[in-house]
């Protein structure tokens, strides 16, 4: 489950980064920074979760990466409270909806990678079928 969460950020995080680099200097849908910075941290942190979901590596491993990934992002959004341009290395600066995805994104990464593979994929138990007398 982990590597499934890592692609799926991995995906979306990339998607992101490469529409920056088409969009510089502006905001994207008027939503998003894209300022050259952020593009590039986010190519880097794309690639090591495509990376972790998509090569042969240990759960221990897609679940650091997972986790730093997202301790990363909600780094980002509490600093962007401080300044919104990260103390003058976005110079758009992040915006309100930059912030809320920073933040969500990076809380999600986090608790799943708190949890076990285990805790992911438990299934809760179903009622025994009724015994049938012969």
């Amino acid at each position: 489950m982990h590597r499934v969460v890592a692609q799926i950020l991995g995906v979306i995080i990339g998607v992101l980064a490469i529409a920056g680099f088409f969009v510089e200097g502006t905001l994207l849908l008027n939503l998003m920074n894209v300022d050259l910075v952020l593009d590039i941290t986010r190519a880097v942190l794309a690639a090591a979760l495509l990376i972790v979901g998509f090569t042969h590596v240990s759960d221990t491993v897609t679940r650091s990466v997972v986790g730093i990934v997202g301790a990363l992002y909600i780094a980002m959004g509490v600093l962007a409270f401080a300044d919104a341009t990260l103390f003058g290395l976005l110079p758009t600066g992040l915006t309100g909806f930059d912030i809320g995805f920073h933040l969500v994104v990076g809380a999600v990464a986090v608790v799943l990678a708190v949890l076990s593979e285990h805790a992911l994929t438990r299934r809760r138990p179903t009622a025994a079928p009724p015994h049938q007398t012969a």
